[in-house]
């Protein structure tokens, strides 16, 4: 038996599978999903995947997906982190944690100096230019 959590979920899902089912048969030929309904969908993604939205609504993936990484982008705003220049360059080791605004984490851990090509894996990591 699956937990009553999941089921409350499957209702999320549920109703705006039908919000969508509701506005395809009334939608008139090529007519834009309303902001109503991708607003649903947002909100979805914070518990699905973009692949089960998708699946489930009946959506293009590669398009959902590159909206949902769009609208996260816009979101956040790069935070300001201090870093101590004196200890960048000592032979202890250091630990350097990252998080993008997509939502990927990257730790990375050296033992001695940072190496000079970490300011780039840096911008590229939090640009999203992998």
């Amino acid at each position: 038996m699956k937990p009553r959590k999941e089921l409350v979920l499957q209702d999320d899902l549920q109703t705006a599978r039908e919000s969508f089912e509701q506005w395809r048969s009334s939608r008139k030929k090529r007519e834009r999903i309303p902001d109503s309904l991708w607003a649903t969908v947002l909100a979805l993604s914070q518990t699905y995947s973009a692949f089960r939205i998708a699946k489930t609504l009946r959506l293009n993936y590669k398009e959902l997906r590159d909206r949902l990484h769009a609208r996260q982008s816009q979101g956040t705003s790069p935070e300001f982190v201090e870093l101590n220049v004196e200890r960048m360059f000592s032979a202890s080791q250091c630990e350097v944690e990252l998080r993008s605004p997509g939502g990927f984490e990257i730790k990375i851990r050296i033992g001695g100096a940072l190496p000079a090509q970490l300011p780039e894996l840096v911008s590229c990591f939090l640009s999203g230019t992998r």
